[in-house]
């Protein structure tokens, strides 16, 4: 199931987050034992998803290891609760867990009041044209440097606004919807996105097969 060795640079450069990224493939797994570098993990499913479908299963195991050793190499406990599908970390650790459909990423912190990690794999020009008008308006369409295809372009505001969600989901008391956020700014590796009047700092980093952004409240 796990396809690569365990990634612990944060592509970022933040001193204050620990970081885990690892590629994965969907297997018929009801339990996941790791070795490597940074030590032993055993991950048993929680009985509302032994029998959800393979990759949900391959999904939730990659994002609770790469959760687990981020945690680890933090020096802090290594359990992650859960609160429907939403992580529960342990106090005083704000977290977030991402996965697209081969790579799983998590990233902590004791500095942070929260975070909000997504990554997504890059959507295709046509696809990306088909969905635009549900995730933002003309006027953010209207920012897209030309060295990004609409593609690319799509894909990064899509996974800047669902990081931010992440970010903010503690305090929301409804599922935002697309349109309740704009783009406001995009710089190379930051953009800026507008939401209820304030406007939040978003990280990216662009691969030729996917995007990883990284939303961050301060304490």
């Amino acid at each position: 199931m796990i396809l690569a060795p365990i990634r612990t640079e944060n592509p970022f450069g933040d001193p204050h987050l620990a970081w885990c990224d690892v590629g994965f493939a969907v297997s018929d797994m009801q339990m996941l034992q790791h070795d490597g570098p940074l030590g032993p993990v055993t991950l048993h499913l929680p009985k509302d998803l032994a029998q959800a479908v393979a990759k949900r299963r391959s999904e939730y195991l990659a994002g609770r290891l790469v959760a687990a050793l981020a945690l680890r190499q933090s020096g802090l406990p290594e359990t992650v609760g859960r609160n429907g599908c939403a992580p529960v970390w342990p106090e005083g650790v704000a977290g977030s867990i991402t996965h697209s459909k081969d790579r799983a990423i998590a990233a902590v912190s004791t500095r942070y009041r929260s975070l909000g990690l997504d990554c997504e794999a890059l959507v295709s020009t046509d696809r990306a044209m088909q969905l635009a008008a549900t995730i933002f308006s003309e006027t953010e369409a209207r920012l897209r440097p030309d060295a990004l295809s609409f593609g690319t372009f799509f894909t990064l505001v899509f996974s800047a606004k669902e990081a931010l969600y992440k970010a903010l989901s503690p305090q929301l008391t409804s599922i935002p919807g697309f349109h309740e956020a704009a783009l406001t700014a995009l710089d190379p590796g930051v953009m800026a996105i507008t939401m209820h009047g304030q406007t939040h700092r978003i990280r990216f980093r662009l691969s030729a097969q996917d995007c990883v952004t990284l939303a961050i409240l301060e304490s």
